[in-house]
């Protein structure tokens, strides 16, 4: 367990933690990211500097800057806490770096005074990945202010790719950007379209916001709740499995009716079952077990399908499944097939389980996947080809995101042109994921489309 920063120092010197080991910590951790910006280190230490100053002039008023948004409660929330704390969070009617400016005023460098005035310049707010080079730098785009920054940072440009977008602080040194402090958990381009929506809304305004604007304490506030709140709510909608339905609109429901009978009985029961209206020849298992599927002319959701399979009933040797995937279907299918068969199928018992089960015990039968292979130039070549296709096809192809026009259309209308761009970010979030040998330019499809970024 790590030392809290004012604990004693698990070494046994007898000094605080921030007093002996941390330092050479927080250096063993700056030389292992090569690519972090200088000033950035600068930066760092004049956090720690001013930190420990304000811990030691305003003690737990200070520290409660922490609790202001749950910070603690959030798996790497201190990255964004600290700064938080420091620059924004109000002590006495100021935060702790204008305190420390005013009373330390005569121990300043030159240096200090010009990352202190970095600091009064910078602001929350919400950043769109737009390149992301692993490693080292990131181009970022302020979706409140219409700002962009090219930014030199090590540890989140390894994990963040196209149209990720994030909420935190990007400070100016010059003609150099460090992010300084930055919500842990980013969002995918939709859902910061919501974020960033709700912020407008709030503060009844249009985009852009003027920087001016976003650097007051209370636009600060409501930027991170707001994000904070977005953020939560997309973390539970992904832990719950997906809303499943069949094609005819029917909550999906994995549903069995079991009957027994007597070993005898089977070819009669087979029989009258496959005599029945719409329904496929009888076929047989490799384990012996035989199956007759049904079906009703036509789909309601593909025009295209000649059918649809309602169900399938299935014999062993002594036991008759009915195997539908909706209580809907299970109960129209269940009433022909009983007539049928009359009474030579008995004990009749139906078990059902919905999707959430079924995804729970698909994960808990999961086995480690092994690394994929690399792939050959050859088949990274058909993949982009089969990708160029689909997507030249897609441009004619009623997308329901976008009210059932095409992205054609949707890039001529002015209700649906919102949409469409949106789209076109998910699209390009999901290609930048992919191995760069099979990505999709997804700016080809901004300019047949017209579309401007």
């Amino acid at each position: 367990m790590t030392a809290g920063r004012n604990d004693p120092c698990p070494c046994g010197s007898g000094l605080k933690y921030k007093k002996c080991h941390l330092p050479l910590e927080e250096a063993e951790t700056l030389a292992a990211e090569p690519h972090r910006a200088p000033v950035h280190d600068a930066g760092f230490r004049l956090i720690e500097r001013i930190g420990n100053w304000a811990y030691d002039r305003f003690g737990g008023e200070f520290e409660a800057g922490a609790n202001d948004f749950g910070f603690n409660e959030v798996e790497g929330g201190m990255q964004l806490a600290v700064p938080w704390m420091i620059f924004h969070h109000p002590l006495q009617g100021m935060p702790a770096y204008e305190w420390f400016a005013r009373e330390e005023a005569a121990n300043l460098s030159r240096r200090d005074r010009e990352l202190i005035d970095a600091q009064r310049r910078s602001w929350v707010s919400i950043w769109e990945v737009r390149e992301s080079v692993p490693g080292k730098s990131m181009i970022l785009a302020d979706l409140l202010s219409g700002e962009k920054r090219l930014v030199q940072e090590a540890s989140a440009s390894r994990s963040l790719v196209a149209r990720d977008v994030v909420m935190g602080r990007v400070v100016d040194f010059g003609d150099l950007s460090v992010i300084d402090g930055m919500y842990p958990i980013s969002l995918p381009p939709e859902e910061a379209s919501y974020t960033v929506e709700k912020v407008r809304t709030g503060l009844k305004t249009k985009l852009p916001i003027p920087i001016e604007r976003l650097r007051e304490l209370n636009v600060s506030l409501l930027v991170v709740a707001t994000w904070k709140e977005a953020v939560e709510a997309f973390v539970e909608r992904r832990s719950k499995p997906p809303r499943l339905t069949n094609t005819d609109g029917d909550p999906f429901l994995q549903t069995v009716d079991h009957y027994r009978f007597a070993p005898g009985d089977r070819a009669a029961i087979e029989a009258a079952v496959g005599a029945l209206k719409s329904c496929f020849p009888i076929e047989e298992n490799d384990d012996g077990s035989r199956f007759i599927t049904f079906f009703k002319t036509g789909n309601r959701l593909h025009e295209s399908w000649e059918n649809t399979t309602i169900g399938t009933v299935i014999t062993t040797e002594n036991e008759l499944r009915i195997e539908t995937n909706s209580t809907r279907r299970a109960n129209a299918l269940r009433k022909p097939v009983e007539k049928a068969c009359r009474r030579l199928i008995t004990d009749h018992r139906r078990t059902q389980t919905d999707a959430a089960e079924l995804f729970a015990s698909a994960r808990s039968d999961e086995t480690p996947r092994p690394p994929p292979e690399p792939m050959d130039e050859e088949t990274q070549a058909v993949i982009r080809n089969q990708k160029t296709i689909h997507y030249e096809s897609w441009l004619d192809t009623p997308i329901p995101a976008l009210g059932g026009r095409t992205p054609i259309e949707a890039a001529r209308s002015i209700v649906r042109r919102r949409a469409l761009v949106s789209l076109l970010k998910e699209i390009e979030n999901h290609e930048a994921r992919q191995p760069a040998g099979i990505r999709y330019d997804v700016n080809i499809l901004r300019r047949a489309l017209g579309v401007e970024d």
